[in-house]
């Protein structure tokens, strides 16, 4: 295990964490075209094939960017050494999430909701009248939409930045204890342990955690436990170094659970080709195989990016950048493009192809607008070249947590 001094920066890591970003697109995209699983917006072309594609991602690539949000706080927090530098890093990161988050919630969002009324409910209001109406709270037309931070204001897509949020606060008060070097050596003993070992115990409680949990708490649990084991992964080297001696067998470990993943998930949505007694057990392998997966293509991902990517490019830092932003958009983009392409009756291939292309254009826009109005960017989790003086952060994080404190207040609560 090295020190805070040592920590030498894993382009890796950022290179995984644009590419996982830019994956959502595609994985978003996709939602609007598989037949059996819910979205806030359907496309009129819906194929149960494409489910086996998208059940090569589906497992592992939220807990991949929930392990690399944990290793990039980790190594901030590993640096801190007074409790005045943790109330700092509370505020400038409350600031920078909620913000953003905020923006997302009263303007990103509202046209998703408003393409799932069109769809759902026949709703023929124009959208601007649908967005004066969204801003009264207690609006009938909402009466069936209630679930959100606010009344029928939910964060869709953008859930994860609640969740870091959160996240980031419980992290910031277990610090002490998880950085206290008797308690660092059992955990650096838990890294050192056979990388199979080691799978099988995250498996199990990927596993674990999959019963008697409502669908949003069992996604927070999971994903606070890669992000926490990404902030435990700061200066173990031991891991990094079994991770890439085992490179080839996890690459085919992750091929042949895919391949099982793809026979178990045919049989379940088969129900007639196995005798109703066997359905237990086949519900309990398909989620075997769904959990292991997950901690499969995670390390092996880790691994080759350690092994192809380690290394900086003149664009990784623009891209590490802009990230944010388009995560932020991308979602609204596709649905907002599928509904106005509905009509038109394009068929699948074409009408995707034009999702695509549009929400690529849209979003690059988006980011790039921002990034050429600095006192702007904030607004969408963007960090942008522009230099700002003393004075202006101190004013910009003064009006910023004016804003979220409201966001913040109704979180905790």
């Amino acid at each position: 295990m090295t020190d805070a001094g040592q920590l030498a920066r894993r382009y890796e890591l950022d290179w995984l964490r644009v590419l996982a970003f830019a994956l959502l697109i595609f994985y978003h995209t996709g939602m609007l075209y598989v037949e059996r699983w819910g979205f806030h917006y359907k496309s009129q072309y819906l194929s149960s094939t494409l489910e086996y594609l998208m059940l090569a991602s589906s497992p592992w690539r939220m807990l991949l960017i929930w392990l690399i949000s944990g290793y990039a706080l980790g190594t901030v927090l590993r640096r801190l050494h007074r409790w005045q530098h943790y109330g700092r890093l509370a505020l400038t990161r409350s600031v920078g999430l909620l913000l953003p988050l905020m923006v997302g919630l009263w303007i990103i969002v509202p046209p998703q909701l408003y393409a799932e009324m069109v769809q759902k409910d026949g709703l023929t209001l124009s959208y601007w009248q649908f967005y004066q109406a969204f801003f009264d709270l207690s609006h009938p037309l909402f009466a069936a939409y209630q679930r959100g931070v606010w009344p029928h204001v939910d964060v869709n897509h953008l859930w994860y930045l609640r969740s870091l949020w959160k996240f980031t606060f419980v992290l910031l008060l277990l610090a002490p204890l998880l950085y206290w070097p008797p308690l660092q050596r059992q955990i650096g003993r838990v890294f050192a342990l056979p990388l199979g070992w080691q799978l099988l115990l995250y498996s199990a409680l990927l596993f674990v955690s999959r019963y008697g949990l409502e669908d949003d708490a069992r996604r927070d649990v999971q994903g606070f436990g890669y992000f926490l084991m990404g902030a435990l992964l700061v200066g173990q080297t031991a891991f990094w170094q079994k991770l890439a001696e085992a490179r080839s067998w996890l690459g085919w470990g992750c091929f042949g659970n895919y391949l099982l993943l793809c026979g178990l998930y045919y049989c379940y949505t088969q129900p007639a080709l196995l005798p109703s007694a066997l359905q237990p057990l086949l519900q309990i392998g398909l989620l075997g195989s769904f959990v292991l997966q997950a901690a499969l293509v995670v390390w092996w991902l880790l691994a080759l990016a350690e092994r192809y990517l380690n290394k900086p490019h003149r664009y990784l830092n623009v891209a590490n950048r802009t990230v944010f932003p388009i995560y932020l958009v991308h979602q609204s983009a596709i649905i907002i493009a599928a509904l106005y392409l509905t009509p038109f009756q394009l068929g699948g291939a074409l009408e995707a192809a034009l999702v695509l292309l549009f929400t690529l254009v849209a979003s690059v826009v988006f980011a790039g607008v921002f990034w050429h109005l600095p006192w702007c960017a904030a607004l969408v989790g963007l960090k942008t070249t522009h230099v700002f003086s003393p004075w202006q952060q101190r004013l910009g994080y003064a009006l910023g947590l004016t804003i979220v404190t409201p966001l913040a207040l109704t979180l905790l609560l």
